[in-house]
């Protein structure tokens, strides 16, 4: 396991987010991991269509059978 120095700001922030007994390690990972697909999905999205229209059907952008229709024949 590896050592690391937070700001005492940071450290707060952490032990406020703990449920119950829960190790400040678990906390991190559980935020990291939590945040880690939002983090790959953004840090790709200007190389992937496909991302991009993801991330536009969570925004709730949807299209009429016909816009499809039409994006399907170009």
């Amino acid at each position: 396991m590896q050592t690391i120095e937070i700001t005492d700001k940071l450290y707060k922030e952490i032990i406020a987010q703990r449920k119950g007994g829960e190790s400040i390690s678990k906390v991190i990972e559980r935020n990291w991991r939590s945040n880690e697909s939002e983090y790959t999905l953004q840090s790709t999205d200007n190389k992937s269509e496909a991302l991009q229209e993801i991330n536009e059907i969570r925004k709730g952008k949807f299209y009429t059978r016909t816009q499809v229709e039409k994006m399907l024949k170009d």
